[in-house]
């Protein structure tokens, strides 16, 4: 993003989200970016980073909101599931895999 905010000229604001895809050795490329809220947000919610509650912080001026930059962080090996026609999933990386 620091990349494509140089690149136009643009003052970094809002709210993103980047999607990944990884090959076969495991390196990431970038697959789609989202300047809105996405499907999976619920699952950010349910992992601890709120971003709905946020936004309509913002838009009320909820004056005890905290206007500091929050970067969320997740457990490790937390893993988001979602499906078009299925409920997201959070579960631990080692529960997919069966280890």
């Amino acid at each position: 993003m620091d990349h494509l905010f140089a690149h136009t000229g643009a003052a970094q604001h809002g709210f993103f989200t980047v999607d990944f895809k990884e090959d076969e050795n495991g390196k990431p490329y970038i697959t789609e970016v989202n300047v809105r809220h996405v499907a999976f947000t619920q699952c950010f919610a349910a992992g601890g980073a709120n971003f709905a509650s946020d936004t309509v912080r913002l838009l009320d001026n909820d004056a005890d909101f905290d206007h500091g930059y929050k970067m969320y962080e997740f457990e490790k090996d937390l893993i988001f599931l979602r499906d078009v026609d299925s409920l997201p999933i959070l579960m631990k990386e080692h529960q997919l895999l069966g280890k």
